[in-house]
């Protein structure tokens, strides 16, 4: 993946946990459509030519880049896999049929948490 060093590190976690539950990857490109050097940007393309834009901010912190990125990524997941069953990724393990969990910077990390308890299931990049 080649694209800027600050949304890389925000964006591997985050195709971590797809990979990890098997779902294909997004290709990558790198394209400033946001068009300031602040923001970084980058293009996700579905097997099916479709592009969603990410990007985030340089001067939030780490954890706040990857929970961004991780709302960004899950809503290209949802819409790419939701045909395929997946449309409430990342599952929340808590209520599996019912909503995915949300991406959330919370003291300094960036987790999944369930909605309904707001109770933290995991890091991001670490389901």
């Amino acid at each position: 993946m080649r694209v800027d060093e600050v949304l890389r590190e925000s964006l591997e976690p985050v195709l971590r946990d797809l990979a990890r539950d098997g779902l294909g990857l997004p290709t990558v490109e790198d394209r400033d459509w946001v068009g300031t050097p602040e923001q970084p940007s980058a293009t996700l393309w579905s097997r099916d030519g479709s592009g969603v834009g990410v990007s985030v901010r340089r001067s939030d912190a780490p954890f706040e880049r990857i929970a961004a990125v991780a709302d960004q990524v899950q809503e290209w997941a949802i819409e790419e896999y939701g045909s395929a069953g997946a449309s409430n990724w990342p599952v929340c393990p808590r209520h599996p049929l019912t909503h995915p969990m949300r991406p959330t910077a919370s003291e300094a990390s960036a987790v999944w948490v369930c909605p309904t308890s707001g109770e933290t299931v995991a890091v991001i990049g670490g389901l």
